[in-house]
């Protein structure tokens, strides 16, 4: 669900599902908060047009799930260029008041072989 958001420049639901404390990590290893995260999707600083999970793993600790995976995207950036991205993904949910909410997010640029 979350990476249908990104593509269909759902911003509303990313900010629903972001928890307010959200810190995200990007591949090249800049850091956000949810409200520069949130920023950057209204901006659309990126244009994704292709967004795929090639792998995921969720495992449940009472109310924390952890995903790990790798994924792969195309993306146009604000400045006209083409980006074709491989990388690992780490995120950590936390499930209050019958929700679940991004609290974190770190990925990882990998290589083609990886």
């Amino acid at each position: 669900m979350r990476i249908d958001a990104l593509l269909r420049k759902d911003v509303e639901f990313l900010e629903e599902i972001t928890a307010d404390d959200y810190s995200h990590v990007e591949s090249s290893g800049g850091a956000r908060n949810k409200s520069q995260f949130i920023a950057g999707r209204r901006g659309q600083r990126a244009l994704f047009s292709t967004f795929v999970i090639d792998e995921n793993k969720a495992t449940i600790y009472c109310n924390v799930a952890v995903v790990v995976g790798r994924y792969h995207n195309a993306y146009r950036t604000s400045g006209g260029s083409s980006v074709v991205k491989r990388a690992r993904h780490l995120r950590v949910y936390v499930h209050e008041n019958g929700e679940w909410r991004n609290v974190a997010h770190q990925a990882t640029e990998i290589g083609r072989a990886d």
